[in-house]
């Protein structure tokens, strides 16, 4: 009798300790899990992240690498909302303004740049990149004209990265701030620009990106030569002592830009204006049609039974290539720039002003 005593006491109290140490464990996974959701973890930056190429991370992370020329695939998709602006993740982070996109553009597969057209094969060969084709096609060429061609050379120049060494174009006709004659300039959207097209990823103790007015100054006389501004803090950044520094967001989504017209003077100005294509976060093929965006269902629709082999770019890149591109895809935004060629080593372009629309779905 008092032996099973004991063991029914020390069976319980064996159980007590099993249960705590259960609950222990459970305590502990989920602290885990749940900080990757915490603000503090998720605004340690810009939000640039490694898997998903529109930044949708904890901001201690680095754009993906990417050099297959069309825009990669990670950062091809948006929301329903459209690819836009950079957007919060944490702490002390302002909300941006007209943030219109919540990403995690997926990766179609990985895949390699289509080929060139024929007429660009002799370029392709002789090593020339993105921005030495473009810069070729375009000047001494006072007349240009939309041609299968052009189209194609713009959109392997968004598409063309170098990886860490920068830059990555994917991002500059989409971050490109409206500014030019007559226009007040979007001093929030020239701060995130500029961020990305200086490709400097260096971050503080906390995790937050930061990058000096001198590398500000620099990255914009490339691009944006004579533009006149203030070093100041932006909805983005904060500014002190020299220093910009990150507030806390995020950048999602995706756009792919389809040349519409260009013309071009004796001054070696360029005007062009281009149709902008939103997609959302894992479009792709192989993705359920009930949960991918209105451009992706449209492309499924477009391939109809070959979907199971279609590649994402290679259906893209026919679409934009036909007449009717926008009655297939919708329209989601008009951008319109004015630039000049560049002697930039990997820039083709300094920009003199922007224009952009975005449209109603």
């Amino acid at each position: 009798m008092g032996m099973d005593i004991w063991r029914r006491q020390l069976l319980k109290r064996s159980t007590a300790v099993i249960v705590m140490l259960v609950i222990l464990c459970l305590l502990v996974s989920c602290g885990d899990a749940g900080r990757t959701n915490t603000g503090e973890d998720a605004s340690t930056g810009a939000g640039t992240d490694t898997g998903t190429g529109a930044d949708n991370g904890t901001g201690t992370d680095i754009p993906p690498v990417n050099d297959t020329g069309m825009p990669d695939g990670t950062d091809d998709p948006g929301t329903s909302d459209g690819p836009g602006e950079p957007q919060e993740t944490g702490k002390d982070a302002d909300v941006p303004g007209d943030a219109e996109d919540t990403q995690n553009p997926v990766n179609p597969g990985g895949q390699q740049e289509p080929g060139l057209d024929p007429d660009n094969a002799d370029q392709e060969a002789s090593g020339m990149n993105a921005v030495d084709r473009i810069r070729d096609a375009l000047k001494d060429n006072v007349s240009p004209a939309v041609t299968g061609e052009l189209i194609r050379l713009f959109l392997d120049y968004q598409g063309e990265s170098h990886g860490y060494k920068g830059p990555n174009h994917r991002y500059e006709l989409r971050l490109l701030p409206e500014f030019g004659p007559g226009k007040t300039l979007d001093w929030d959207g020239l701060t995130a620009f500029i961020y990305y097209m200086a490709n400097y990823f260096e971050h503080d103790e906390e995790g937050y990106y930061f990058f000096n007015a001198e590398l500000f100054d620099e990255t914009a006389g490339r691009l944006l030569p004579g533009l006149e501004y203030k070093h100041r803090r932006s909805m983005y950044f904060d500014y002190k002592n020299g220093i910009y520094k990150a507030t806390g967001w995020d950048m999602h989504g995706g756009t792919y830009y389809r040349l519409k017209s260009i013309s071009g003077d004796d001054r070696g100005t360029f005007t062009a204006s281009f149709d902008g294509f939103h997609f959302y976060e894992f479009d792709d093929f192989g993705e359920p049609y009930g949960s991918v965006g209105e451009n992706m269902k449209a492309m499924y629709d477009f391939v109809g039974d070959r979907n199971a082999d279609a590649d994402f770019h290679e259906v893209l890149l026919e679409i934009l290539l036909r007449e009717d591109y926008d009655e297939i895809l919708n329209v989601n935004e008009h951008l319109e720039i004015t630039f000049r060629i560049s002697s930039d080593p990997e820039f083709a372009f300094e920009y003199l002003s922007c224009t952009r629309e975005y449209l109603e779905s």
